[in-house]
C-alpha cells in the first residue's frame, strides 16, 4: 500500500470518528432519520429503470460503502450484499448500525482494489458519490477492479459528477474530498478499453450555491453469460 492510500485511510478514518453521516450526506445528517430517509432516495433514483438488477439471487459489491446509507435499501432486494470501504472506522460503524440487515456484510479494502473480493463471484458492482472523492488513476484501478470480481453477464453500475462549463478543475492528488468531474467519452473509452461493453449514462441535474452540474450514472456489462 502506498503513502497515497495510507493517507486517504487515514483521511477517512478520521471523517468517519469525527461525524461520518455529516461526510456521507453533507446536506442531510442532522439525524439518524434524516440520513437513512437520504439513503433510500438516494437509492431509488440510483437504481431508477435499473430494478431489475435487484433481485433474490443477486450478489451485489458497495464500493465506497460508508456506514450503509444506500445498503440498508438495496440488500432486502438481493440475496447477498458487501459493502467494501477504505476506511476500517466506517465498516466498524456499518457493522453496528446495520446488525438488523442480515443479508450484509462489510469489510475494509486497501483504498485501490476489490481485495479480498474473489473474481467472478459478484452479479451487480455500484458506486455512489465516491469515485469523485479519489484520485482519477484510482478510479480507473477500481474500474479495473470491478471487471474482475464481475461474473460474465454481470453489471457495473456508478455515479460521477460530469464535466461541464464552470466546473472547476481537479484537486491536487491528495485531496481525498473535493470533487473530480468526468467526461461521458473519456469514461466509455476508459471502460471499453478494459473490456466492457457500454449500456448507457443517464444525467440527474444538481445545483447547488456555487454550481450547476449533471450527475452521470453509467450503466456497463461484462460480457458473458450470467
Amino acid at each position: 500500500m502506498s503513502g497515497r492510500e495510507l493517507d486517504m485511510k487515514r483521511d477517512w478514518n478520521r471523517r468517519a470518528a469525527e461525524n461520518a453521516r455529516y461526510y456521507i450526506a453533507t446536506t442531510q445528517h442532522a439525524s439518524e432519520g434524516i440520513f437513512d430517509e437520504s439513503g433510500r432516495r438516494d437509492a431509488h433514483f440510483f437504481f431508477d429503470g435499473l430494478d431489475a438488477l435487484l433481485h433474490g439471487t443477486q450478489t451485489v459489491l458497495d464500493i465506497g460503502c460508508g456506514i450503509g446509507r444506500m445498503d440498508r435499501h438495496v440488500a432486502p432486494r438481493v440475496r447477498r450484499l458487501i459493502g467494501i470501504d477504505v476506511s476500517g472506522e466506517m465498516v466498524s460503524r456499518a457493522r453496528e448500525r446495520l446488525t438488523d440487515v442480515p443479508n450484509a456484510e462489510f469489510v475494509e479494502g486497501d483504498g485501490y482494489s476489490l481485495r479480498p473480493i474473489e473474481s467472478e463471484s459478484i452479479g451487480l458492482v455500484f458506486s455512489h458519490i465516491v469515485f469523485q472523492h479519489v484520485p482519477r488513476d484510482v478510479a480507473a484501478g477500481y474500474f479495473r477492479e470491478a471487471h474482475r470480481v464481475l461474473g460474465g453477464g454481470g453489471s457495473f453500475v456508478f455515479q460521477v459528477p460530469e464535466r461541464g462549463i464552470g466546473t472547476p478543475d481537479d484537486p491536487p492528488p491528495d485531496d481525498t474530498f473535493e470533487m473530480r468531474f468526468y467526461e461521458e467519452s473519456e469514461l466509455r473509452a476508459a471502460l471499453e478499453a478494459i473490456g466492457f461493453l457500454w449500456r448507457s449514462a443517464r444525467r440527474y441535474p444538481v445545483e447547488t450555491l456555487q454550481l450547476r452540474f449533471d450527475q452521470l450514472r453509467v450503466h456497463v456489462l461484462k460480457p458473458g453469460a450470467l
